[in-house]
Parts: C-alpha cells; structure tokens; sequence
C-alpha cells in the first residue's frame, strides 16, 4: 500500500526557495519522490500560505503570476478544503496536543484524507497520532550541519 503524503506549508515553499540551498534540495526531492511514491495532498489552508509566503515574506519573492500558477499546478494533488467540521477537528487536537490552531488545522486536514506522513518543520520530528507519522525531513540535514 502507497503512503498518503501531506506536505506543509514550509516544504513546498522551500522547494521554491533557494536562499538556503540545503532546504531547497531536500524539499525538492522530497517532492519529486512523494510524487512518484504515493499519493500527495495539501490543504487549501496550505495554498493560501504558500501564496503570502513565497510573493511576500521571502527574500527572493516570486511574482505573483508565476505563484498563481504553482497554486495551480498544487491544486492537481488532493487538496482538503477548509470546512466546518475540519476546524472543531482542529480545536479538539489543539486541546488534546496543545499544538497551535494553525498547527493542528494542518494535522487535522492530514488526518482527515488518510494521510500517513506528514513533512513539516513546525511540529516534533517522529511524533505519531494515531496512524500519523510526523516527519521534519530537514533534521539529518540540520544534524550533519552542527557536526561539520
């Protein structure tokens, strides 16, 4: 069985990012190997993010028809919508996992879609809820960077 992937907002904005080229690879490939691997999903909370982020909080901002068009190109993988329902799931994980609401909208829309795995550097790498395996695929490359 393919593991269902949901990638957060930092992961596909550092795929766009080269200021820290280190982040830029690994997000990258992660990317291209969800994709081959597995079934991929985000979260219109995520789109709407990566938007802001990548046209005004980066270094190097992204025009806003070439961000447009990776909206578009994001929107091919399955993407939870906000609703209702996803935000008192959320509230309940903030309470029971004292996450931010903004984190747990993210483990809730994970949650939601089956995912298995979901890439972030906002949560604590290797923590599982319920069948969720939380993953910050930056945390070898951080590492190997401390003991150079």
């Amino acid at each position: 069985m393919k593991d269902r992937v949901f990638f957060d907002t930092n992961i596909l904005v550092y795929s766009f990012d080269a200021t820290d080229q280190g982040k830029y690879e690994v997000a990258s490939d992660l990317i291209v190997q969800a994709c081959q691997k597995g079934d991929v999903v985000i979260s219109t909370q995520v789109l709407k993010e990566f938007y802001v982020t990548v046209t005004q909080k980066v270094p190097q901002k992204m025009n806003m028809d070439v961000a447009e068009q990776a909206i578009r190109d994001f929107s091919l993988w399955a993407v939870v919508e906000t609703s209702v329902s996803l935000i008192l799931k959320a509230i309940k994980f903030q309470k029971q996992h004292k996450f931010s609401f903004w984190d747990a909208m993210i483990v809730a829309a994970a949650k939601v879609s089956d995912c298995t795995i979901l890439f972030t550097e906002d949560l604590s790498h290797d923590t599982v809820i319920g069948n969720l395996h939380v993953l910050n695929p930056f945390v070898k490359n951080e590492r190997d960077e401390e003991t150079s």
